[in-house]
């Protein structure tokens, strides 16, 4: 049978002001937003396992920077480029966040990590 593990997930899609913010790094490349969540992909990281909601939150707020600049970095490791001032203000305007408190393990693999 399948086996839940130890942590909560935090999903993190972009939005509109992040696309603008590299259209305007790289100009040719024109990114618009999906219209819909659907066809939006998302960056899914395992973070500690909460009790409440909540906690949850709190505990990206007072992590955000750590997500933030991940998300910067898949799009330029060139930081002269970031937007200066980063504010978790910034990162709910510029991210879509989910926390999920479920995580199943399908497979009897052991996880591999790097």
């Amino acid at each position: 049978m399948f086996k839940t593990i130890n942590r909560d997930v935090l999903i993190i899609f972009p939005k509109q002001p992040l696309f603008d913010w590299v259209n305007d790094i790289f100009p040719g490349d024109k990114l618009e937003c999906p219209k819909t969540m659907e066809h939006n992909e998302g960056d899914i990281f395992l973070i500690p396992e909460f009790d409440h909601p909540d906690e949850a939150i709190n505990y990206i707020r007072e992590n955000f920077m750590k997500f933030f600049r991940h998300e910067l970095l898949e799009w330029t490791t060139d930081k002269h480029l970031w937007p200066k001032n980063l504010s978790f203000e910034m990162f709910e305007n510029w991210f879509h966040y989910s926390i999920q408190s479920v995580v199943v393990d399908t497979l009897v693999d052991k996880i591999k990590k790097e």
